[in-house]
């Protein structure tokens, strides 16, 4: 299955480059990235201990929150708790799934094609670094740690997007993909891009990227330092991202 991956986005590729005023072929070309990220995403919960067979970094990520914190974040958040803050939050961290489209539709649609496959590949760049980082450092969240779970007395309520979260966690959630948090990680990487090519619309996915990073620990998705880690990640490949496509002279 993997090969058929390799070979068919190398084919989409190469038909969309020979064929550029082809609509299908050249809308095919630019959002075939999702495609591929979501199949990476899939493929780590059988192959994410294949390294190590274990999750070795969780304990180190609970000792960090402490230490940094004098907490637990997530235990401590949970004196917070209320239905409409949980349902605030719960929206919050469902922004993180409006990205992409917030990201790339817009300047597609305004026939942006070549800035549309930068945000792409700046994207994608992302996902697949923080895929090859859960290989290397594979964790669990704290919903998945039966001692940090027995420390909540509480878990959060809301009501429409909180049922919504709750659902896309059950059917999409990775085991050992926690660290650092590839939804914050995506989200401001995301949020970069838009501000370089549409600057009122960045002021937009910004504070939903913040939001997507507190709302991760609030809900228990991430320890504390996951969404704290992803922001870096994010920093540093944006910035890779972009000295990248400049000398491969695919941005101006």
């Amino acid at each position: 299955m993997h090969i058929i991956f390799i070979f068919g986005g190398l084919e989409i590729i190469r038909l969309g480059e020979m064929r550029p005023q082809n609509r299908f072929l050249r809308a095919l070309r630019t959002f075939y990235p999702v495609i591929f990220i979501l199949y990476g995403w899939d493929e780590l919960n059988d192959m994410v201990r294949m390294f190590f067979g274990s999750f070795w970094m969780t304990d180190i990520l609970i000792d960090l929150d402490e230490k940094i914190f004098g907490v637990h974040p997530t235990v401590w958040m949970q004196q917070y708790y209320s239905p409409w803050l949980d349902e605030l939050m719960s929206f919050l961290y469902s922004g993180y799934y409006l990205m992409i489209p917030l990201a790339t539709l817009p300047l597609y649609l305004r026939g942006k094609h070549k800035e549309t496959m930068a945000v792409f590949s700046i994207g994608t760049l992302a996902y697949f670094a923080n895929f090859a980082l859960f290989y290397i450092m594979p964790s669990v969240c704290p919903r998945s740690i039966p001692l940090m779970d027995s420390l909540h007395s509480v878990d959060y309520t809301g009501y429409l997007f909180a049922s919504l979260i709750r659902f896309l966690q059950q059917g999409g959630s990775v085991l050992g993909g926690c660290f650092p948090s590839s939804h914050v990680t995506a989200s401001f990487v995301w949020a970069f891009a838009t501000w370089r090519y549409n600057r009122k619309l960045g002021y937009l996915l910004l504070p939903l990227a913040f939001g997507v990073a507190i709302s991760a620990v609030y809900l228990r998705y991430h320890h504390a330092v996951d969404p704290l880690s992803g922001l870096v990640l994010a920093i540093i490949v944006y910035f890779v991202a972009i000295a990248i496509l400049r000398k491969r002279r695919e941005l101006d």
